[in-house]
C-alpha cells in the first residue's frame, strides 16, 4: 500500500518541473487526443445533421457507435492525463 502511494506520488511529480522537451511532448500528445477529440464529434454532427452523407453508410448506427467509442476513449486519455500529470499538487491532494 505505502509502495504504490509512492508511485502515484511519484508519477504526479513528473510534470512538477517540465523541461522544454518534456512540455513538447506533453502538449503534442494533449494536441493528438484533442484531434481525435474533434474528429469524432464532426463525424457524429455530420451523420445527425447532414442526411445527405449518410446514404453512403448503410450501418449508419454502427458508424455512429464507433465514432462515440473513439470520441470517449479520447475523452478519457485527455482526462487521465490531466489528472495524472498536468493538475496542480494542491488538486492532487484534494482529489486523492
Amino acid at each position: 500500500m505505502q509502495r504504490r502511494a509512492l508511485q502515484l506520488n511519484e508519477r504526479k511529480n513528473i510534470m512538477s518541473t517540465p523541461t522544454p522537451v518534456s512540455s513538447l511532448l506533453m502538449r503534442a500528445t494533449l494536441a493528438r487526443f484533442e484531434a481525435e477529440r474533434q474528429q469524432a464529434l464532426a463525424t457524429i454532427e455530420l451523420y445527425l445533421n447532414a442526411p445527405v452523407g449518410i446514404g453512403d453508410h448503410p450501418d449508419i448506427i454502427g458508424e455512429l457507435a464507433t465514432a462515440t467509442s473513439q470520441l470517449a476513449g479520447a475523452e478519457e486519455a485527455l482526462e487521465s492525463l490531466n489528472r495524472n500529470f498536468l493538475r496542480s499538487s494542491n488538486e492532487a491532494a484534494e482529489n486523492d
